[in-house]
């Protein structure tokens, strides 16, 4: 058991290094100022509304099997539960003030759901890599509802009489419902090869710029405030103790390891990801504390290189 675990931790933690050591190069480009915040937010508007709506789509169509896996609608209600198990956590934890600190509830509680956990997959699982791409989206399909209704609401101290059903209504979104529709309607046979192959291809282009956007936004974070001990511990107790020790003891009730280990391995990297950077990309759309929710994510994606690779050796080794 102690062999799994340490080769688990070490294939683990050099594959998180990989992932981020192209993080790194943005985030470098953008604090030698080589890169611009204008810059950084193309690349945002490409990826969301061409890139990963395409590698969305085509995982999909060209890996779904309902017959297979029946149960794969179970996984954006997966997406959920993530979300509910952190936000019922960080409203415990910041109970006595939680008026003034509901901006850090969204850090504590909805994870990078794609931006690392794509390139991490494939760093992981390179076999695998498309299975583990479906099983992603499908758990993002039932997050990023909520990150963008609620999570805005929070992060940004908004109203929700502001919230619109058209902010829901997303590229990557829509790319989710047409290729289960594809899939579950047969219409997939009617896509010319030719078409399906250029969609894949531009698909493809997700991982690395999506990785290096990361960095990007990261890098923009300034260095000069930091937040307090106390809404450190508070905010990394919830993201990488309470949501992974919950989402292991259900795996465990339900035997998920068992039955389909990958999904199961999906889930826990889904569990102790660090928080969504769309989180700093509302405040600085919207409005909010930039400086504090900045350097709090930045700590957590440190934390991670520790945390994401320890996690998954513990529950290789049970």
């Amino acid at each position: 058991m102690s062999e799994i675990f340490f080769a688990t931790l070490t294939s683990n933690t050099l594959a998180l290094i990989q992932v981020l050591l192209i993080a790194l190069a943005g985030a470098i480009l953008v604090r030698t100022k080589v890169f611009k915040s204008e810059d950084v937010k193309g690349l945002t508007l490409i990826i969301v509304n061409v890139l990963l709506p395409s590698m969305i789509f085509a995982k999909i169509v060209g890996t779904l099997d309902p017959q297979g896996f029946p149960l794969w609608w179970l996984l954006p209600l997966v997406g959920l539960g993530l979300i509910a198990i952190g936000i019922v956590f960080a409203m415990l934890f910041f109970y006595h003030d939680l008026s003034a600190k509901r901006s850090l509830l969204p850090l504590a509680s909805m994870q990078n759901a794609g931006y690392l956990a794509l390139p991490l997959g494939q760093a992981i699982y390179p076999e695998q890599f498309d299975l583990y791409a479906l099983y992603t989206f499908l758990i993002i399909m039932g997050l990023n509802p909520i990150l963008w209704s609620v999570g805005k609401f929070l992060s940004t101290g908004g109203k929700m009489i502001e919230f619109s059903w058209r902010q829901l209504i997303t590229p990557p979104f829509i790319a989710n419902l047409l290729g289960i529709s594809f899939v579950l309607t047969g219409l997939l046979q009617y896509i010319p090869k030719m078409v399906f192959n250029a969609i894949e291809l531009t698909g493809t282009a997700t991982v690395p710029l999506a990785n290096f956007v990361l960095g990007a936004v990261l890098g923009s974070i300034s260095l000069r405030i930091w937040p307090s001990f106390a809404d450190t511990i508070r905010v990394l107790g919830v993201k990488f103790l309470v949501i992974p020790l919950v989402t292991i003891a259900i795996m465990m009730l339900v035997n998920l390891k068992m039955s389909n280990s990958l999904v199961s391995d999906v889930i826990l990297i889904q569990a102790v990801s660090p928080p969504a950077i769309a989180i700093l990309i509302q405040i600085k759309n919207y409005g909010g504390n930039a400086q504090k929710s900045g350097s709090l994510m930045l700590i957590s994606y440190i934390a991670c290189i520790v945390v994401i690779p320890l996690w998954m050796a513990v529950w290789k080794a049970m």
